[in-house]
Order: structure tokens, then sequence, then C-alpha cells
């Protein structure tokens, strides 16, 4: 199999390793499949009003990269988040990671779904002045794919992710997990 990321070759197509490597050989990818952990919160949440697809809020965000290839890296975003009538959210985000002095550009599309036991209120209650979310986490189901000019990075430009983990919007607590499609090698 070829590596798409990498360009490299293995003949062995039975390799489930989970581990991959950027152009350098540097390890990109934890043994346990994850390529990052995110903590972080929303830090202004500003609403558009009632759309015609849905309540919507320009939500920013910040926090760190807590785990994997970009520890210790920023991110800020801003959400242009939705919700549908069945109380599905929709997430279209753009962040900025700025990892040793470089910037990535992630584009985060999917879906924030609200416990199973809690009713979605109304488009014109979520639309309310006064409306407030519940106070608890709801769950991320999400992908993202990475751009950047910055060559040591180039990898990135050819990576997308799983995104999962939780926010809770009342609280503004975000924690993301962000994993690979499908393992690690592409034929």
């Amino acid at each position: 199999m070829t590596d798409i990321r990498t360009g490299t070759t293995d003949t062995d197509t039975t390799d489930t390793d989970t581990t991959d490597t950027d152009t350098t050989g540097t390890d990109t990818t934890a043994r346990d499949g994850v390529v990052y952990r995110f903590e972080g919160r929303l830090t202004e949440s500003l609403p558009v009003g009632l759309t015609p697809d849905g309540p919507r809020w320009d939500n920013h965000f910040g926090g760190k990269i807590t785990e994997g290839e970009f520890a210790g890296a920023a991110v800020t975003g801003i959400d242009y988040f939705r919700v549908r009538a069945d109380g599905v959210g929709v997430v279209d985000a753009r962040e900025l990671m700025t990892v040793d002095g470089h910037r990535v550009a992630v584009t985060v599309t999917g879906y924030i779904l609200p416990p199973a036991d809690l009713e979605a209120p109304p488009p014109e209650v979520l639309a309310a002045p006064d409306f407030t979310f519940p106070d608890v986490p709801f769950k991320i189901e999400a992908m993202a794919v990475f751009e950047t000019g910055a060559p040591e990075l180039a990898h990135l430009n050819r990576l997308a992710v799983i995104h999962n983990g939780t926010v809770n919007m009342a609280t503004g607590e975000l924690h993301v997990e962000a994993r690979r499609f499908g393992g690690t090698k592409t034929e």
C-alpha cells in the first residue's frame, strides 16, 4: 500500500499499526489513534436570529491542544451554529491553530446532538432573546480538514479527522478528541 500522506510504500497489506508519520518521520498519531485532544470554551455567543434554516448564533471559542502532535497549540475560531427543527445543532466552524508560530486553518462540519431525553424547544423559543441552553453536555460528531502553507506541517493538507466530544452550551465548556478516519494507510 502507498501512504498518501508520506508517499511511502508498504507491501504488507496486513499492517494494523495505528501510528502515522509526517514527511520527516515524526509519529503523528498516538497509539490509541488519537491525533489530538482539545480543551476550550465558548467565549462569546452572538445571536443572529431565526433564519430560514433555523435559529443561528455566531459562537466564538478558544482553547489549547492538550495532547498529540500539536500539544500546546492555541486554537481560536468561530462556529456559524444553527439548530434544525429536530433539535440537532449544525456545526459550520472555522478555526485557526497556531503551531510553533505557524498558522493552520481548520474547517469543521458536523452535528451537535442533544441528550436523548431533552425535548427540542420550538425554533421561536430558541431564537428568543432570553433563551438559555440547559446546563448539560451535548455530543459533538463532526469532521475536520486542515490547510497550511508551512512546509514542516504540509502533511496536514492531506489530513481529515473525526471530532468527537462534548460542548455545554450553558457553561461554554468544550472538549474534543480528534481521530483519523478508518486507520492510517490508503491504497
